[in-house]
């Protein structure tokens, strides 16, 4: 007899159990609305872009160990006391609110347990009896399908806080500017009295009920024992927030990017220094007035030690349609101009082409059929490399990548995951290649120039605090590299602060950009207009170095200890510091490149009378003090070229002077 019992109560249960999956398979809970969550951008652990749901709330993924214990127990405490210990719904709580409700004629209590909230939440219906039927099998498949502090989870995630705000982290940041784990005790009653009514107890619409509904959880929290009387005394005197913040909408471009490149993560850390940020676009909007009409700009630093970006600026204004303001310029495909100089000069020194102290010819001259032509559209004569690459010469670099081989040279840059893009044309790559003929990013050039302070070493780049970066190539060797860093490097004005830098400006004045690096940092500067149209007579040196200048001020100019680079522990600050001691570049007396010494000129003659002689000089320290015959001819002159007209045919002894009072003569006659 007892084994029957017990058979067919077996029986009984295993009916039920199959019964209940069976409902629970042929009606699964719906959880679209917890899984259509906002997007968040975090910067230092703070949300800096919150992404609107599909609905248009800001509903933000809450887990319980992101909340501060003693908001959990005063929920629990207002809400449902019994949560931990009932299956989803509590019997005897219904059974009061239904005698309350036939007593009273209307809802005095409504017997929901946090569960059943939840339920509610996830598929909202009208209150009526058939409603909360529903809420009951609902809840009774929540406690079957996830824990007691999952349950939690989805209902901070989802509970209304006024307006378009959802949970509890979206209402902490909302109303106090701060993670739910940070809140205080008034802040914690507030925000748990709120829950019940959303829209009349908001604090910034009727601060009077909000303030009593507060009072009143501070009381209970004492009562519970979560803090002590007479600070709930303290605590009830606290201000109420009166306004609502806008959730942050910070870096839209970027925020944009990540969204589409991690879909389904709703959390993204970025290595974003927002308070940097914030400076540069101030900066660039002061700067906006000597900018050419309608121009946008891109600015785009990197920690080249950590190699994280740091500020990431795509245009000047997202919302501006006259510039096209919603572009992500820095990943815009523009002409780089001169920007890839330094590192075919540095492709040139690694095969033993020439050293930064050979001598080139700069002079007119055709490579089949491209006949480049310098900025200043003059030549300059023998000049050292160093200097080719200081003045930015066309002519020397293009010889020097036709040694190399253009193909050789985007083979390298393959190698560090550069891949530039070319017009569509039966032609291939060609030497234009050498002064901007194709298209980058600034982005891509930043990336490069990170790698020249590291010893060549071109790592992944990643906006995400938690990626690991690695070595992608070695794209010049460190001596080649220490030696391109020798000849860009200069100072800001008259302040101690080294920095290399590099300027380009495309055919035509259409792009004007500047990557310039210190021991810490590289900053990239884009600017240009929209359409690809001619800016008019602007260069880099005009437009984009006084804004470069302007933002290593603003940036820390760190003399720290050292700190080693991630993947080469010999290459320290102390390492790349000495590296930057560009003293050196003037321990070399200057170098009268034209007139050759010991040579016959004839001068040749116009309307009015003889044409002006160019001399030109390299290398030593400017200013300059040119000297005809031991005789002052022109001082203070910082230009490395200086026009003489002879006077009369005979022999001429032509001399300079640098800053250092290094001096450099020819021997020349006139006829």
């Amino acid at each position: 007899m007892f084994l029957r019992m017990i058979k067919y109560s077996l029986i009984v249960v295993i009916f039920c159990f199959a019964t209940c999956w069976l409902i629970d398979k042929a009606f699964p809970l719906d959880m679209s609305r917890l899984a259509d969550n906002s997007t968040v951008i975090y910067a230092n652990q703070m949300p800096i872009h919150v992404f609107h749901t599909q609905d248009e709330k800001l509903r933000i993924l809450t887990q319980v160990n992101e909340v501060d214990p003693r908001y959990i127990q005063a929920l629990l405490a207002r809400e449902d006391q019994y949560f931990r210990l009932h299956p989803g719904i509590n019997p005897f709580a219904l059974v009061r609110a239904a005698y309350l409700w036939i007593r009273y004629g209307h809802i005095i209590s409504g017997g929901s347990t946090i569960t059943m909230q939840t339920a509610r939440l996830l598929e909202p219906r009208p209150r009526k009896i058939s409603s909360k039927i529903i809420e009951c099998f609902r809840a009774l498949q929540l406690e079957w399908h996830f824990s007691k502090n999952e349950i939690l989870s989805i209902y901070m995630t989802l509970a209304p806080f006024g307006g378009n705000l959802e949970g509890v982290t979206a209402a902490s940041f909302a109303y106090f500017k701060k993670s739910p784990l940070k809140l205080t005790a008034d802040e914690i009653a507030l925000l748990v009295a709120l829950v019940q009514s959303p829209t009349l107890l908001r604090p910034d619409h009727h601060p009077k009920r909000a303030e009593f509904a507060r009072n009143f959880i501070l009381n209970l929290m004492a009562q519970k024992g979560l803090i002590e009387n007479g600070q709930a005394q303290i605590q009830s005197q606290a201000q109420l927030p009166s306004i609502k913040t806008q959730l942050p909408r910070e870096i839209p471009h970027l925020a944009w990017r990540l969204k589409k490149q991690h879909p389904h993560q709703k959390k993204i850390h970025t290595s974003i220094n927002l308070e940097m940020q914030k400076k540069i676009e101030h900066l660039l909007q002061d700067y906006k007035s000597f900018l050419p009409v309608n121009a946008n700009a891109a600015i785009l630093i990197i920690d080249h030690i950590q190699n994280k970006p740091l500020v990431y600026l795509a245009s000047r204004d997202f919302y501006n349609e006259e510039q096209h303001g919603f572009v992500d310029y820095i990943c815009a495909y523009r002409s780089p101009g001169s920007t890839l100089k330094p590192f075919i000069y540095g492709f040139g020194f690694d095969m033993g082409l020439v050293k930064p102290d050979s001598y080139i010819l700069d002079e007119r001259r055709r490579f089949g059929a491209y006949s480049p032509r310098n900025f200043d559209k003059d030549i300059h004569g023998i000049v050292p490399i160093h200097e080719a690459l200081r003045m930015s010469l066309n002519i020397p670099v293009v010889d020097i990548l036709n040694q190399i081989g253009v193909l050789r040279f985007l083979g390298k840059l393959k190698e560090a995951g550069i891949e530039p893009q070319f017009p569509d044309s039966l032609e291939g790559p060609s030497l234009a290649v050498a002064l901007g003929g194709m298209g980058m990013t600034l982005e891509q050039l930043v990336k490069l120039y990170a790698a020249l302070p590291r010893g060549g070493e071109v790592m992944n780049l990643s906006y995400l605090q938690e990626d690991d970066v690695s070595i992608q190539s070695q794209i010049l060797s460190k001596h080649a590299s220490n030696q391109i860093t020798n000849i860009l490097t200069t100072t800001l004005d008259d302040e101690e602060h080294p920095i290399a830098m590099k300027t380009g400006t495309s055919y035509g004045h259409r792009d004007t950009l500047v990557i310039g690096y210190d021991q810490r940092f590289v900053v990239g500067i884009w600017i240009g207009l929209p359409n690809g149209s001619p800016m008019g007579p602007v260069s880099s040196r005009t437009l984009t170095v006084p804004l470069l200048t302007k933002i290593f001020k603003l940036l820390p100019n760190e003399q720290a200890s050292p700190v080693q680079n991630i993947n080469n522990p010999t290459m320290t600050l102390q390492n790349f510091s000495a590296a930057l001691n560009y003293q050196d570049l003037y321990k070399n007396a200057p170098v009268i490149s034209f007139p050759i010494h010991e040579t016959v000129i004839e001068l040749e003659k116009d309307e009015n009378g003889l044409k002006p002689l160019p001399l030109t000089v390299t290398g030593g320290k400017r200013p300059y003090t040119w000297m005809i015959n031991e005789a002052i001819f022109v001082t203070q002159c910082w230009q490395q070229k200086q026009f003489w007209t002879p006077q009369n045919k005979g022999f001429y002894t032509v001399s300079v002077i640098d800053a250092d009072g290094k001096t450099a003569s020819v021997q020349v006659e006139i006829q």
